[in-house]
């Protein structure tokens, strides 16, 4: 499992002004600066020597968090999971997972060149090792120190942790709405089962695709608060595995017309 097969008018001033898109008009000191920032923090994970961000990393990683991961009696480990489970979030999340040394150049700078264009924060850029790691040891703040921290931790983590490793732990401590951390929560809470059961019983692509899309916006997502919203989402990522050749277009079909029923503790839980 070393491998995940994930494929990779005349005055000139006014015509100007009136030129310009609405969403560059909002950019002023601030996104300058946060610009300036951006592309600074592009080059230290692309030119610095890997090392020197990796032993950064070490300062905001607390050890005492990052053992007791593996120790939640809800811990699910990625083979006692359909693969069809882990395959819908690298898809939707970070294609590039097995590719990349914990920061993705190709999605971060794309990232940082929405949020500009828009003059928020709309897009985060971040990989699957980097919501690792703020799902671990920072906090959600939008900053550009906050987006610092995540590439060095995840360059550290990168180092210790195999892919498996990486994904392994992310499934187990991303938050999918309602209180619930990590997918040993989520499933029993949104579809009664355990991650772990089997046949029947077992999770399907239909419902990996919808717990894919919680991380996104857990609560904005959730199919017990917004059925139609979060069945859209569904479509999306599996749209998008199709596209990756994760599944084929008869798989998707079928996943997408599934019959999926929330439990009533969960909608009670919601409300």
């Amino acid at each position: 499992m070393n491998h995940l097969p994930i494929p990779l008018g005349r005055n000139t001033d006014l015509y100007e002004a009136a030129s310009m898109p609405n969403s560059i008009k909002k950019l002023g000191v601030r996104w300058k600066k946060r610009l300036r920032i951006s592309f600074l923090v592009i080059m230290m994970a692309a030119i610095l020597p890997p090392f020197v961000l990796a032993w950064t990393g070490n300062i905001w990683i607390d050890e005492n968090k990052l053992a007791a991961v593996q120790q939640s009696n809800s811990y699910v480990k990625l083979d006692e999971m359909p693969d069809y489970v882990w395959k819908a979030f690298v898809a939707i999340e970070d294609h590039r997972f097995m590719q990349h040394p914990g920061v993705d150049p190709i999605g971060l700078s794309r990232a940082i060149w929405v949020d500009i264009k828009e003059g928020a924060y709309v897009q985060g850029g971040s990989t699957i090792t980097m919501q690792l790691a703020r799902n671990l040891f920072l906090t959600n703040d939008k900053t550009m120190t906050r987006k610092v921290k995540e590439v060095a931790i995840a360059l550290q983590l990168e180092q210790r942790y195999s892919k498996k490793e990486l994904l392994e732990m992310y499934l187990n401590v991303i938050y999918f709405g309602h209180g619930k951390y990590g997918i040993g929560e989520a499933v029993p809470f949104y579809f009664g089962k355990k991650a772990t059961e089997t046949g029947d019983r077992a999770v399907t692509l239909g419902e990996a695709a919808m717990l894919a899309s919680l991380p996104k916006g857990p609560e904005r997502y959730s199919p017990v608060k917004n059925w139609d919203r979060a069945k859209q989402r569904q479509v999306v990522v599996l749209n998008r595995m199709n596209e990756l050749a994760v599944i084929d277009q008869g798989e998707s079909a079928l996943a997408k017309n599934e019959s999926i029923s929330v439990v009533p503790t969960a909608k009670r839980a919601a409300k």
